[in-house]
């Protein structure tokens, strides 16, 4: 069973929670996901299975949405709902300001990761070294927010649509507009929209993907593993260079290719290889071989 499950997440599990559940769930041990959520946040997690576990990294290059709920006046060392309280102050704001502050984040900007992430510094995660009370320079990086949609301001309470590049942290543009505004803010609720054009109306809860695996008609809710790689060109290979394709040998192409990958099909139409370019010009070697 090969394929990329669109599930669900609950609030409250992590999204290593999740891969062990569908772990269960399939009896399969390959299985992994793409783009971490965090316990708080719910929606879109990328799910793979088999042969899809070595797709991850392009799943994971896609631009994400995510629907926010961030309160302000309230400022917590983790940025959202889940950490200990730092400071309290009055919200003076009014509705105007906070959606002006919020159209400014819109661009490409320098955006300082929280304490509490994933990010490792010398091979240790971040959130380790902030649970051991020691302080670690956390160096900005350039993302880009390609657009903010308020739905509604009810202050202290504000609920916002972000379309953002991968490596965002939602919690830190809470933090970052509590910080304009000068009263402090954490997120109180996220959900993950979209990931590339894996969406939220297609996913599937776990209680679904339960039945399905019971049922026996798991394969129907599976995605193909070449949706993870719609970003690249393809060609279409006769079966003897196809062998040679999984026997490890280059391909000459024959014509110009914009992407740096390119994905491979038989005639009859199965994902045979992912080829990266070579040393000659018109060289394409196999960086990742498919079982068919």
């Amino acid at each position: 069973m090969d394929g990329i499950l669109n599930v669900n997440k609950p609030a409250g599990m992590t999204s290593h929670d999740v891969v062990s559940v569908v772990r269960n769930y399939s009896r399969l041990k390959r299985v992994g996901h793409a783009g971490t959520l965090d316990p708080l946040a719910t929606g879109v997690l990328l799910v793979c299975l088999g042969q899809a576990t070595r797709v991850v990294e392009y799943l994971g290059d896609h631009d994400k949405k995510y629907r926010a709920r961030v309160r302000l006046g309230i400022e917590t060392d983790t940025h959202d709902a889940t950490g200990a309280v730092v400071a309290q102050r009055p919200v003076t704001a009014t509705r105007e300001q906070v959606q002006a502050a919020l159209h400014g984040f819109v661009g490409k900007i320098a955006q300082r990761p929280p304490a509490y992430s994933a990010i490792k510094q010398n091979g240790v995660p971040l959130y380790k070294l902030a649970r051991q009370g020691k302080e670690v320079d956390r160096q900005a990086r350039a993302v880009e927010i390609f657009s903010i949609d308020v739905r509604q301001v009810a202050l202290p309470d504000v609920e916002f649509d972000v379309h953002c590049s991968k490596g965002t942290y939602v919690r830190s543009l809470a933090h970052d507009l509590g910080e304009q505004l000068g009263c402090g803010a954490h997120l109180t609720a996220l959900t993950r929209t979209a990931s590339g054009h894996f969406t939220l109306e297609d996913s599937h809860t776990l209680d679904q993907l339960h039945d399905a695996f019971e049922g026996g008609y798991a394969e129907r809710y599976l995605i193909p593993i070449d949706e993870a790689l719609l970003q690249f060109e393809a060609v279409i290979v006769d079966p003897a260079t196809a062998k040679r394709i999984q026997q490890g040998n280059a391909l000459t192409c024959g014509r110009e290719v914009s992407t740096p990958l390119l994905r491979v099909y038989s005639t009859t139409g199965e994902l045979i290889a992912l080829l990266e370019r070579g040393r000659a010009r018109d060289e394409w070697k196999p960086r990742k071989v498919f079982v068919i």
